[in-house]
Formats: C-alpha cells, sequence, structure tokens
C-alpha cells in the first residue's frame, strides 16, 4: 500500500532509537504500537484525523505514514523519538556519571497527545503492570478503531469515544470502576487538558491533577514518559524511592522524602535520571516474598 507521507531525518551521534522509544508501547501487546527489527509501527490521532506511521531506523531516520494525518503525524515524530532533545548535561555524580555514558543516546519521547498519555498511565493506578496491559489492550480492540494503512494495528480510543460508552462499559471491560469514572473525567475535558502540551510543567502539572482521579503519580508519570518533561519525580510509586536510593546513595530503602532530597541536585532534569535508572535496569536488593507492584493515583 502506497504511503500517503515520507519523511527523513540525520540521526544525532549515538543516538539511542530503540531505548528512548521503549515507554511509548503500553506492553508487548500492545494493539497502537508494533516493534519491528529495524523500528516500530504506530497508530495514532492528529487534528488531520487518523494515522499510522512506520519509523526505520538506517543511517537516518525514514518514515512512512498513511490516512489523513499523515503528514501531521510526521511532523510530530522528531519529538516522538526524541530527535528535538540535546544530548543530556546532567550535574556531576559517580554512578549518574557512568549511566549516562552507557546510555549517552537516550532522550524523552514527547508524543504532544495528552489525552493518550493520562489514558494509559490512569489505567495503571492500583494494579500491576500485567493487569494494566491487559486493560489497555481490551480498551484499544473493544473501543479504538482500526488504523489506516498495511498495519493491522488499533488506534486508541477517542475522548469522544470514551464520553459517548461512560463509565459503565469501561469498567465492563475489566477496568475497575474508579479508573473508568477517571477516565471519562479526563475525556469530558480532554481539550482543555490538550493545552498542558504548551504549558510550564509546572502550570501543566496542576491542569493534568484539577481532573477527579489524577493524581501527582499518574500526572507526573504522563508528563516525564510521554510528553518530554524533565522535571517531574512521581511521588507515592512504590519502588521507585528504593531504586533512586539504591543508585545515588547505596541505601536499599528509601521513602519519597529521602528520594526528592536525593534528586534535587539534578533538578530540573530529575526524570531525566530517573528514566536512566529505568533504561540501566537498575533495581533496589529486593527483601522477603515479592508482592505484586501496584501504582498509586
Amino acid at each position: 500500500m502506497t504511503p500517503d507521507a515520507r519523511a527523513e531525518w540525520p540521526l544525532p551521534p549515538a543516538y539511542d532509537f530503540f531505548t528512548t522509544t521503549a515507554l511509548l508501547r503500553t506492553g508487548p501487546h500492545d494493539p497502537t504500537l508494533r516493534r519491528e527489527p529495524d523500528g516500530l509501527w504506530k497508530a495514532t490521532h492528529t487534528p488531520d484525523g487518523p494515522a499510522a506511521v512506520r519509523l526505520a531506523i538506517g543511517e537516518s531516520l525514514q518514515a512512512e505514514a498513511w490516512g489523513p494525518g499523515a503528514a501531521t503525524a510526521l511532523g510530530d515524530v522528531p519529538r516522538w523519538v526524541g530527535l528535538a532533545e540535546p544530548a543530556w548535561r546532567l550535574p556531576a555524580h559517580p554512578a549518574v556519571d557512568r549511566l549516562l555514558e552507557q546510555h549517552r543516546g537516550l532522550r524523552l519521547a514527547d508524543t504532544r497527545d495528552v489525552f493518550e498519555a493520562l489514558v494509559t498511565f490512569v489505567l495503571q493506578q492500583r494494579v500491576t503492570w500485567e493487569e494494566a496491559t491487559g486493560m489497555w489492550r481490551r480498551l484499544c480492540d473493544r473501543l479504538g478503531d482500526v488504523a489506516p494503512g498495511p498495519m493491522p494495528l488499533r488506534l486508541p480510543p477517542t475522548a469522544r469515544k470514551l464520553r459517548a460508552v461512560g463509565p459503565e462499559t469501561i469498567a465492563d471491560l475489566g477496568i475497575g470502576w474508579q479508573q473508568a469514572r477517571t477516565l471519562v473525567a479526563v475525556a469530558r475535558v480532554a481539550r482543555t487538558l490538550q493545552r498542558a502540551a504548551d504549558l510550564p510543567t509546572a502550570d501543566a502539572d496542576a491542569l493534568l491533577q484539577s481532573v477527579p482521579g489524577v493524581g501527582p503519580w499518574t500526572s507526573a508519570m504522563a508528563l516525564g514518559v510521554r510528553l518530554g518533561r524533565p522535571e517531574p519525580v512521581p511521588v507515592g510509586d512504590f519502588h521507585l524511592p528504593s531504586t533512586v536510593a539504591w543508585a545515588l546513595a547505596n541505601e536499599p530503602r528509601a521513602t519519597d522524602e529521602r528520594m526528592v532530597a536525593l534528586l534535587a541536585p539534578f533538578a530540573p532534569q530529575a526524570f531525566r535520571v530517573i528514566r536512566l535508572l529505568w533504561a540501566a535496569g537498575v533495581r533496589a536488593p529486593r527483601y522477603g516474598p515479592k508482592a505484586p507492584f501496584r501504582r498509586p493515583r
């Protein structure tokens, strides 16, 4: 199938496409994004309509897109994959210096899609990762449309669709009632929330948290993981404080307060440090039986 738009971009030295885009996929069976050995396929919404984008890495980044929103989607690709962000420079710290050298091609991804960013992290509230990815898959399979183009992808559900079906239908997909209500609340103000893509991070955080059911963790994760913001520190996470303390201070257990203190010297780039720790697979030692990880609000 002939694409509706094509584009190509040069790659910066040592750029790491796969690690940078790893968190754009919500689980291995995400129906909106498929990984390939040389790139990925992604289904998305744009102001001009839906699109499916194929990205391939070689000596350059090559993109093809299908659908009414093809040209618009390609205009967003450099932000999606971190090409708009310069190489990171972080305050000196032995562990961070080492990780930055190992992952010097890492960047923050910015989809500019505030609604989708919030939906993916609302689904992760108070559940395990496996439960959240199953919810996302069912939500897209049941309420998302078929994406344009040759790859069998689903589009994420639109705000209009979630408003129309209401929380009862969403809960019938095996999604918690509180999460279903929050998703509809987000959908009702999706147009207003999209302003967060262009606001300073503190203002964007306040706007996202103005929605009932969206707390500090959900807002910080949406802003850092999907909207390319380097500042947020997700508080209330079960594992993250100990991960940060283990990496930065060799302390196996920590509170939110300790994590915030350890990351303070890196402000306003604390989330870049967190992203480095995730990329490196850093984990604090575990003691006792492993409990399911349930994310906060």
